[in-house]
């Protein structure tokens, strides 16, 4: 009934407006007419048409109070649900500027929601980061993607740093303009430090793997190394003991084997102690020496000369003098294993401009150039029965050390390659000689 309230009420009402006009004309005529009949229907019947405007105007007044309503209520609990988030919800314009940021933004990156709006995402992050969040940007541009994810490094005063995942959608309008983004960031440093500690345990296993599958393959060499000494001391072990003339001249030689076999030994034994890093001021050259002499009776074996193209004069440098001897093995051993019909190594020390130039240069087959840029990526190997990891692990050990890595190569001629380090600083130079003084 209540939706025919307005095709009711108003024809009654105009009818009693009307009545004693219509009582008026009937008593001054005596009758109803059929014109004034006419008149009375078609009055009625506007009449009905305005009840019927009227009750679909207040239906419709009705569902519009209704949807504001529960738009109000949907907007309440909305805003409820969102604040409640522990993500952080988040949208940009076009040029990468906040326009919008739940209160879930404070606690992850430190700043308030009034001081980050209006500011540019990266001001929040590393350069790094950065850097990432444009390349993903580019390429989901690029192919017509409307969504991308990438980790962020988050700066935070307070806490430092955090990660975190950020998932982006990119928004156009209908005219299919770029307009902004919008998207969520969540907390992912449980997820990193797993990561971290997953490729720690992986350095430090593939380290181990290296220095047993280094020690295998010089095992021929440090037999035949060990071998001549031997056998020259038991020979003169014979002349002494059946009376041989000049014996302080045999003793100088058995000593001078027995050494040379204990320096060998203790080159060996470098490569089952433990990794972990003690940087100390030291000699490079004499390091290097010493993994030359490790190496040199397995080169020969393979009819490969290692020439040093430096002199003595020593070369300070802050290392982990383990750890740099195997960068030095590893590099040196690929060198020979490239080239099988023998040749020769070149290696070079000399310091420029307070850096340290470690140059080693090979005869060998050389590098694709579409596998030159993949050298060093885990698992990435040109090596029949290679792991992929020696060179990875190499570049890694470098890096700790503040270095950097150049390599260049050409096929059938051969591979150079060039470690740059941090040179000791004048002024630690002059400490440590100082030190050195007062020591003496």
């Amino acid at each position: 009934m209540k939706k025919y309230t307005g095709r009711i009420m108003v024809p009654v009402l105009l009818f009693f407006l009307i009545s004693p006009m219509i009582g008026w004309i009937v008593l001054k005529e005596d009758e109803v007419s059929a014109l004034m009949g006419i008149y009375l229907s078609v009055f009625l019947a506007l009449a009905w048409c305005l009840g019927a405007i009227y009750d679909d105007r207040r239906r419709t007044i009705a569902l519009l109070q209704d949807s504001e309503g529960r738009y109000r209520i949907f907007s309440k609990y909305s805003k409820e649900l969102i604040n409640s988030f522990n993500e952080v919800i988040f949208q940009t314009d076009h040029k990468g500027k906040w326009l919008y940021l739940n209160p879930a933004w404070k606690s992850m990156s430190g700043a308030t929601v009034n001081e980050s709006l209006g500011l540019h995402f990266s001001k929040h992050m590393d350069n790094a980061s950065y850097q990432d969040v444009l390349k993903a940007f580019a390429e989901s541009f690029q192919q017509g993607n409307k969504y991308f994810r990438v980790d962020i490094k988050l700066r935070d005063g307070k806490k430092g740093s955090s990660w975190v995942e950020a998932f982006v959608k990119l928004i156009y309008d209908e005219a299919g303009k770029f307009i902004g983004t919008a998207g969520i960031l969540s907390e992912i440093n449980e997820r990193k430090h797993a990561e971290e500690k997953l490729v720690s345990l992986n350095e430090h296993l593939a380290i181990t793997s290296s220095k047993l599958s280094t020690a295998a393959q010089l095992a021929a060499g440090i037999a035949h190394e060990v071998r001549n000494p031997m056998t020259a001391i038991l020979g003169f072990v014979k002349l002494i003991r059946d009376g041989g003339a000049d014996k302080q001249e045999y003793f100088d030689i058995i000593f001078s084997e027995i050494n040379r076999i204990e320096q060998v030994l203790n080159e060996l034994l470098l490569l089952s102690k433990p990794s972990g890093a003690l940087f100390l001021e030291k000699d490079l050259k004499k390091s290097c020496n010493h993994v030359v002499t490790l190496l040199e009776t397995n080169a020969v074996l393979n009819n490969i000369q290692i020439h040093k193209n430096y002199d003595e004069d020593p070369v300070f440098m802050n290392f982990d003098e383990n750890q740099i001897k195997q960068v030095l093995i590893n590099m040196i051993k690929n060198s020979i294993e490239s080239m099988p019909n023998g040749g020769n190594i070149f290696l070079a020390i000399f310091e420029k401009n307070g850096e340290v130039f470690v140059s080693i240069v090979d005869e060998g087959e050389g590098i694709p150039e579409n596998s030159l840029q993949k050298v060093g990526e885990p698992f990435y190997t040109t090596k029949a029965y290679g792991t992929g990891l020696g060179l990875s692990v190499c570049f890694k050990i470098i890096e700790k050390h503040g270095g950097k890595v150049f390599i260049t190569s050409e096929m059938k001629k051969g591979t150079k390659i060039v470690c740059v380090f941090p040179a000791v600083q004048p002024k630690e130079k002059s400490g440590s000689e100082k030190g050195k003084r007062k020591n003496g």
